[in-house]
């Protein structure tokens, strides 16, 4: 990984990596590289008692002392301590705006089509909506009479 002199070393390449024709033969498109893997052989301990408190959450730690908010010992949200410079309601660039009537309608749609998909199956409305190729055809063949 580094080398001699302290700084890191080239990439070499490993003696079980061969590069060989691609799927189109010999000098047709891509090289492929074959790729060597190895591990190493370790022990797994089974602890079930230690595994079932750790499905239930026992290990998590209630965040600034609210119990409600629950996180493990290691998470990085510990070390925030005061959120309120980052809640959207307090950021000063927009403090005082009020959206119009017009603007309020416009967000109210935009939200509806942002999260559609949490409410609706979208590939079943999409299927009611996409006539069945007997229907398409019946409505070409109408089509064509008509005009």
């Amino acid at each position: 990984m580094y080398g001699a002199g302290g700084g890191r070393a080239k990439p070499e390449r490993k003696s079980g990596a061969k590069e060989e024709a691609g799927p189109g033969g010999a000098g047709g498109g891509g090289s492929r590289v074959e790729l060597l893997v190895f591990g190493y052989a370790c022990k797994l301990f089974r602890d079930d008692e230690r595994a079932l408190a750790q499905e239930q959450g026992q290990h998590l730690i209630p965040w600034m002392g609210d119990h409600k908010i629950l996180i493990d010992r290691y998470d990085g949200r510990g070390h925030l301590h005061d959120l309120s410079e980052y809640d959207a309601e307090y950021s000063t660039w927009n403090r005082d705006y009020q959206l119009s009537e017009e603007e309020a309608r416009i967000e109210a749609l935009c939200d509806e089509e942002r999260y559609l998909a949490l409410h609706t199956d979208l590939l079943e409305e999409e299927a009611r909506q996409v006539p069945s190729g007997l229907e398409k055809q019946e409505s070409l063949r109408s089509e064509r009479t008509s005009g």
